[in-house]
């Protein structure tokens, strides 16, 4: 337990040698299809949660598998598999933060390494967008499926976008196949943009023809990413999650671009006057929304004459009229 990683306040569990697992696995009153098929429960809840306390995982088992394991058994096979090399970590409060009693077993949680490796900002913001939102639990079959990290659904959204990898960008097989998995993880992770993601992909290699490609793909990828299974949302999609809330919180009045997309706008790789007639011909629900979609592309096109529209101002719509007097009302 002495052993901590670079962040330097993660206390990381001993990992033990197979002959020592083996040996404690012994001890314990399971049978080897029982462990091994838990070993792939916990790492399934690690890749489609990213964080979930062992109480919400005995809940889950058992709802799936009512005669797999009493709560002491599990308890018993997470103490082991504490100390085994797996794509998950089992952890208290008391071993992530300082300063904290210890906590009751069933309290630890099966984390994905992934958000605690180097430093804890992505188990700190997964953890905070996590909260007061419900667990997404499909069947026995389906969820098994994650224990493979890299398990994506065959979604229409996920079909369009290898379609396209394939034949609007010529890729072979083997290299469609490792973009997407670049893309999938870019979707999943907490932070990422889309900056982030060209910049991945240039690095692979890939390189668009034209701007109507890059805005082709960034459709794909936006469709994508809302049908998308995140860990932040424990498992559900954005366009789920989005889906449960009130009505009048659905739909948006205003988007602001992140850096990335203004990147590529002010490099000229996505023609802004195109973007400018698209939103000027989209179907919005609402005009305010229109309106801070052309703010954003005349801010992006031109940053250093932009500013942000005053109430006097000509509505960036193009109607001639004053903001406050179109979309601004």
């Amino acid at each position: 337990m002495g052993k901590r990683n670079d962040a330097g306040y993660v206390a990381i569990p001993e990992s033990y040698t197979r002959r020592q697992l083996n040996a404690l696995y012994r001890e314990i009153p399971l049978k080897d299809t029982t462990s091994r098929l838990l070993r792939k429960y916990f790492n399934a809840m690690a890749n489609l949660y990213g964080i979930i306390p062992l109480k919400k995982a005995y809940e889950i088992i058992s709802g799936q598998s009512p005669t797999l394991v009493t709560e002491q058994e599990l308890l018993a096979f997470a103490e082991i598999a504490r100390h085994e090399v797996e794509d998950y970590y089992i952890l208290g409060a008391d071993e992530i933060y300082t300063n904290r009693a210890p906590v009751e077993p069933m309290r630890r949680e099966i984390i994905d390494t992934l958000l605690v490796e180097g430093n804890m900002e992505q188990y700190a913001q997964t953890k905070e967008i996590q909260r007061g939102k419900p667990y997404y639990v499909p069947s026995k079959k389906e969820l098994l499926l994650y224990d493979d990290a890299l398990y994506c659904e065959e979604t229409p959204a996920a079909a369009a976008l290898k379609k396209f990898l394939a034949t609007d960008m010529h890729l072979n097989e083997e290299k469609a196949e490792e973009v997407f998995h670049g893309l999938l993880y870019n979707a999943r992770c907490v932070g990422a943009g889309f900056q982030d993601l060209m910049n991945h992909l240039e690095k692979l290699g890939i390189r668009f023809r034209s701007a109507g490609d890059v805005q082709k793909f960034a459709g794909l990828y936006q469709e994508f990413h809302n049908n998308t299974r995140m860990q932040c949302n424990r498992g559900f999609t954005p366009n789920e999650m989005s889906s449960m809330r009130p009505p009048e919180q659905r739909v948006p009045c205003s988007m602001s671009f992140g850096p990335n997309l203004r990147g590529v706008i002010a490099s000229g790789a996505m023609d802004a006057a195109e973007l400018r007639e698209g939103v000027l011909a989209m179907n919005l629900p609402n005009e305010k929304l229109r309106a801070s979609l052309l703010g954003e592309i005349a801010a992006a096109s031109d940053p250093v004459k932009s500013k942000k529209v005053g109430r006097n101002d000509l509505c960036p719509c193009g109607s001639g009229k004053k903001f406050k007097k179109c979309c601004g009302r």
